[in-house]
């Protein structure tokens, strides 16, 4: 898999969570919105690595 269709990938997912998260709502304490900005957050995580271990491997192969 490409790693570029993986990033799509997890952009949509990302998309998706949080339209889902606004029209239905899981709960009003502090775990469920702690639960839900977690899990965005994980998301971009995943894809912030994905974006650096390209930059990397660019890098890598310019110094070659």
């Amino acid at each position: 898999m490409r790693v570029d269709m993986l990033l799509r990938r997890l952009e949509e997912e990302q998309a998706q969570f949080a339209k889902e998260a606004l029209q239905q709502p899981q709960g009003h304490d502090a775990f469920d919105y702690g639960r839900t900005v977690g899990l965005y957050a994980g998301l971009e995580r995943a894809k912030d690595i994905l974006i650096e271990i390209i930059q990397d491997q660019d890098r890598r192969d310019y110094d070659l």
